[in-house]
């Protein structure tokens, strides 16, 4: 599955794309058949900020994350979103 994508007060570009799809396909692992992603990327001034979620088997995951790097951004927003997920996934499993 792909994400949809907003961007924010950023120009859309396919490696801003790409390098979030990379890391989404590592959380997916982690997930129970995911129906729909949703990352949001705005910029204002000198913050950058992610916010995704994700539906997956009745569940709604969400992460939101903001830094001064765009790319550390994506990468602590996905960190975060395969922490609940794997919570999701042991809560599922007790």
């Amino acid at each position: 599955m792909d994400l949809e994508f907003t961007f924010r007060n950023i120009e859309p570009t396919e490696a801003i794309k790409d390098w979030a799809n990379k890391r989404f396909r590592k959380v997916t692992k982690h997930l129970r058949e995911p129906s729909s992603a949703h990352l949001t990327l705005s910029v204002d001034k000198f913050r950058h900020r992610a916010e995704i979620t994700v539906h997956s088997h009745g569940e709604v995951l969400r992460a939101t994350e903001e830094t001064d790097d765009l790319y550390m951004t994506m990468d602590q927003v996905m960190s975060k979103l395969e922490e609940a997920a794997q919570r999701a996934k042991e809560r599922a499993r007790a």
